[in-house]
């Protein structure tokens, strides 16, 4: 019977009773190896131009043999990232010892750019790790690491506990991992085939474990993974396209007539020239065409890309006419990349819960291990946006809505209550600078009597 299980949803699961020992990290390894590294690997060669189209088994010499990748996989992940947290996520507290404590761990872990790596390869792959560890002057440390060489382990209650994380490479002999539970770090060795061995090492200093697997989506699908025959289609379509223009630029020759000579034309296929000859009422000479299928592969291209932008529920950005929609229309052609950017809010959110979690609890001394219970995260569009029309809106609503729903229609308004703040506070400034010049006005007035009297 297996120690460990995996499920639909790429779930490693283990009995909530099982102890950790060398056979389970042996399993579990198996197991990410034979059923999802390879996926992963795939996925991460497609971001990077490294598609399947480059490694078809090369055509005969004599055949043009074109091999273009146009690779949506980037411009989707890109585009997706750069729309959903572009603008980077703000994290803010109500307490003040909180939000400092915040902004100091961000600060020390330049957590604006490890949140888009991570978003990143949420999309590549489906999911994302966050590593938590102790630094020499013991703050804590944020890494994040791709599922290409990481995995988790659940319990198989209703609840799926995190248990372990296992971190690992692959050598020529075998495989080592770092293995880490809820208490402390282990060593894995193992040669292929065989069970290894698991040491126990140093004891890690939070109150669970140190790894939070930041998924896209309960599935654990990247967000090109349901196009991916698309893209490779087309690839495939491109190169057909670009195989035919070489082809009408170096088309066959006939030769009807005279007949040439052997050393005349050496070989059919390298020279491109057929020769008929026998007893013809004149000669011709003529380039060999075959029928242009220009229209159907046009077809099918614009096909393939509609349908690309389409699944994948991303816009397609250099879209004719994207950029000069009003805000109605920008706002519906957004709309499915507005839905999945929502999901993964939230999806994201639960991820920073559990990480801020952990973080709090190793705070002592600064802040209440309960407080990551009021953090709140806004994350904001990275859109295009309207001014003129914001501000006629809010022209048009001022009298009729609270300032502070005026105010969150403006994208040039990062904070609508410091912004409140900050119109009251000018509002108090005037009147004050109101009051001082009626004072003054005053003192003048009582000078020109006191004059005009003597």
């Amino acid at each position: 019977m297996a120690l460990v299980n995996l499920n639909k949803h790429k779930l490693f699961t283990v009995s909530k009773d099982q102890e950790l020992t060398a056979e389970v990290v042996y399993e579990a390894l198996n197991l990410h190896i034979a059923k999802l590294r390879n996926n992963y690997i795939d996925n991460e060669d497609m971001y990077m131009s490294d598609h399947d189209i480059l490694h078809d088994k090369p055509k005969e010499s004599w055949k043009p043999d074109n091999r273009l990748v146009v690779n949506y996989a980037k411009y989707i992940v890109d585009t997706f990232g750069g729309y959903h947290i572009g603008i980077p996520l703000k994290v803010t507290h109500e307490d003040d010892n909180a939000e400092k404590f915040i902004s100091d761990f961000r600060t020390l872990n330049d957590m604006e750019d490890t949140e888009y790596e991570l978003a990143k390869d949420m999309d590549i792959f489906g999911s994302s790790f966050i590593y938590l560890y102790q630094d020499e002057d013991s703050d804590t440390r944020v890494a994040y690491e791709s599922p290409v060489n990481m995995l988790m382990i659940h319990d198989d209650s209703i609840q799926e506990r995190p248990l372990y994380a296992i971190r690992y490479e692959m050598l020529e002999d075998g495989i080592q991992a770092e293995v880490i539970d809820t208490e402390r770090h282990y060593t894995y060795r193992s040669n292929h085939n065989m069970v290894g061995t698991l040491v126990e090492g140093d004891a890690h200093p939070y109150s669970e474990l140190p790894v939070i697997e930041m998924i896209e989506n309960e599935e654990r699908q990247g967000i090109f993974d349901s196009v991916k025959s698309l893209i490779n289609g087309l690839n495939k379509a491109v190169s057909e396209k670009a195989n035919d223009v070489d082809y009408f630029a170096d088309a066959y020759l006939k030769i009807i007539g005279p007949e040439l000579e052997k050393e005349d034309v050496k070989t059919i296929r390298d020279d491109r020239i057929f020769n008929l000859y026998g007893d013809y009422p004149s000669a011709d000479a003529a380039f060999l065409e075959k029928p242009n299928a220009d229209t159907t592969q046009q077809n099918l291209i614009q096909l393939l890309k509609e349908s690309i932008f389409s699944i994948s529920m991303v816009a397609n950005m250099n879209e004719e006419n994207f950029g000069q929609a009003s805000g109605t229309a920008l706002a519906f052609k957004l709309q499915a990349m507005s839905n999945l950017a929502k999901m993964k809010d939230r999806k994201m959110q639960s991820g920073f819960n559990r990480m801020y979690r952990i973080v709090f609890s190793v705070g002592i001394g600064k802040v209440a291990p309960d407080d990551y219970r009021d953090i709140k995260y806004t994350f904001t569009r990275n859109v295009p946006k309207n001014e003129k029309e914001e501000a006629e809106i809010v022209t048009m609503l001022d009298g009729h809505v609270s300032d502070e729903l005026k105010l969150s229609y403006l994208s040039s308004v990062d904070n609508v209550k410091d912004e409140i703040n900050r119109i009251q506070e000018d509002e108090q400034r005037g009147s004050r600078l109101m009051q001082a010049i009626e004072r003054q006005k005053r003192m003048t007035d009582d000078v020109i009597n006191d004059v005009q009297e003597e």
